[in-house]
C-alpha cells in the first residue's frame, strides 16, 4: 500500500501531510510520538505513575518488534502520518486478540492510534483509520474494532464520527490501576475507506 496525503497540500502553507507504511527505520520517531501523546492524551485520566514509567526506549524496542512481524508475516499493518518530514502520528492492526469480538465477527483490530495533539483536526486519524481499514481488508478482514478508555471522551467522539459502535467493555489493569475500556466496532469497512 503507499502513501497518501491528508492535508496541507491545498496551496494553505501548511506542509503536506503524508500517510505511509511503516519501516524499522520509523521506530524512534514512533516511540517519541507514542509517549508524548500518551502524556497528552492520558494526563488526569490514568494514573500519573503509569505515565512517569513510560520510556521511549522501551516503546522503541516494542516497536522494533511489531515492525519486523509485520513485514515478515504481513499479518499485520502500521502506518506513520508525517509533517515536514516529522513523524506526528501513527497506526498498526492486527488480528483480532479479543476472542469475544473475534466470535462477533470483528477478526480485525486497531491495536494503536495516536496523534500528536498540535497536528489533530487536520484529518490525520481519518487517513491512518483508512490505512489500517484498508491493509486488514487485504488480507480478509470484513469487521475490526478498537479498544479505548471509557473516559477518554474525544477520542469515542472520533470514533462514533466514524461510524464505530460499541461493541464491548472491559477492565484493563495497568500498573497498580484498573482502567474501564470499551469497544468499538465496524462490521462494514468500507465508510471508514471512504474517508481516505
Amino acid at each position: 500500500m503507499g502513501s497518501i496525503t491528508a492535508s496541507g497540500a491545498q496551496g494553505d502553507g501548511k506542509p503536506a501531510i503524508v500517510v505511509r507504511p511503516a519501516v524499522v527505520p520509523d521506530v524512534e520517531g514512533i516511540a517519541t510520538v507514542h509517549v508524548q501523546a500518551w502524556h497528552e492524551t492520558y494526563t488526569g485520566l490514568i494514573p500519573e505513575a503509569v505515565l512517569s514509567a513510560l520510556s521511549i526506549s522501551d516503546r522503541a524496542a516494542r516497536w522494533r518488534a511489531i515492525l519486523g512481524r509485520t513485514q515478515q508475516d504481513k499479518t499485520a499493518a502500521a502506518f506513520v502520518a508525517e509533517c515536514g518530514g516529522q513523524i506526528v502520528g501513527f497506526a498498526s492492526g492486527d488480528p483480532q486478540r479479543t476472542s469475544s469480538l473475534r466470535e462477533l465477527g470483528f477478526t480485525g483490530e486497531i491495536g494503536a492510534i495516536y496523534v500528536l495533539r498540535a497536528h489533530q483536526r487536520a484529518g490525520i486519524g481519518h487517513a491512518l483509520m483508512a490505512s489500517v481499514a484498508g491493509a486488514l481488508r487485504s488480507q480478509g478482514h470484513e469487521g475490526l474494532s478498537l479498544w479505548v478508555l471509557s473516559s477518554n471522551l474525544p477520542a469515542r467522539g472520533f470514533y462514533e464520527s466514524l461510524g464505530g459502535r460499541l461493541v464491548g467493555e472491559r477492565e484493563e489493569q495497568r500498573g497498580d490501576a484498573i482502567l474501564a475500556e470499551v469497544a468499538y466496532g465496524w462490521r462494514d469497512l468500507r465508510p471508514l475507506l471512504a474517508r481516505a
